[in-house]
Parts: C-alpha cells; structure tokens; sequence
C-alpha cells in the first residue's frame, strides 16, 4: 500500500512538473531557450574546466598531453560563444534543417515540371511534395530564430498535455482504488 501510494504521488508530482515546465516554455519561449543554452555552456565549461585539471596535474607529473589542453580549449570557447551569442546557436538547426529541406524541394522541382509538362496523372502530387519542403525550408531559413520559438511552445505544449494525461491517470486509479 505504501509503495502504491509513493508511486501515485511520485506521479502526481512529475505531472506537476510536466505541466509547470510545459508552461513555461510556452510563454517564455526565448528565454526558455536561452536558459536551456546557458545550461549547455555550463556543461562545456565544466567538462572543459575537468580536462584543464587534469593536464595541469599531468604536466606537474611530467606527462601533460596536449589532446587535454586542445580539450579544454575547445570547450571553454564554446562556452563563451554560447553566452556571448545564445540565439546564433540556437538558429544553427533550424538554418540546417531549412537548408534541406529546400535542396529536397529544388531537387523535385524538375521531376514536378517534367511531370506536368507530360500531363501525368501523379504531376499535381509531385508538384504539392516539391513546393511544400521548398516553402517550409524557406520559412525556416529566413526566419531560424522564431522557427525556434515555435518548436520550443509545440515542446511545451507536449509537456503540458503529458502533465495533464499523468493527472487524470493518478486521480482516475485513485477513484478506482476508493470505491
């Protein structure tokens, strides 16, 4: 019995946390995303941090390795390129996936214009699954950062409705179990 009702109020508090976290992102998008930069340029700097301690130890031996010093080179300018310019970093992907997606879309253009050029059935459809990659990857390549922004809410709105599923789960066995 104790262990059932660890595991609901476990639950319950998971849910919570789906639902505030999922809030968040929502309405705070940007800064949502920052943060969630910053968290990496911590990691970085503390891996980074990691392999400078180890080459200074290992130099005061006599065995430094210079791997651990481009290691802790690399890391720690990661880390400042994050802080200094947290939405390049974050408009990286997006730039990326837009980018494929219009060379999918140019690259099924001429197979689409052949296609209606022949009056072949499937032409319309060759068309559509051309200029809708060719539009979304420019979208994105135009605008990365808010294509960014909107991922973040859609995530947030996820969270939220898994928070919200986890709730009426917990209250619903909790019913079963009281009657």
């Amino acid at each position: 019995m104790v262990t059932y009702f660890w595991e609901r109020s476990a639950s319950v508090w998971i849910a919570l946390l789906y639902v505030l976290m999922g809030g968040l992102l929502l309405i705070f998008p940007a800064a949502s995303s920052t943060v969630f930069v910053w968290a990496l340029a911590g990691g970085a700097a503390c891996y980074g941090v990691s392999h400078l301690l180890r080459y200074l130890q290992e130099r005061k031996n006599g065995t430094d390795s210079a791997s651990d010093l481009f290691l802790t080179v690399l890391p720690l300018a990661f880390t400042v390129f994050a802080l200094a310019w947290p939405q390049t970093l974050l408009s990286f992907l997006p730039l990326v996936f837009g980018s494929l997606l219009l060379l999918d879309g140019v690259g099924k253009l001429p197979l689409a214009v052949m296609a209606l050029r022949s009056e072949m059935p499937d032409g319309m459809a060759l068309l559509v699954s051309s200029l809708i990659p060719l539009v979304l990857g420019a979208v994105i390549v135009i605008n990365p950062f808010e294509t960014v922004q909107l991922v973040v809410r859609i995530f947030g709105i996820g969270l939220i409705a898994d928070g919200a599923a986890d709730f009426a789960a917990v209250f619903t066995a909790r019913r079963r179990d009281n009657t």
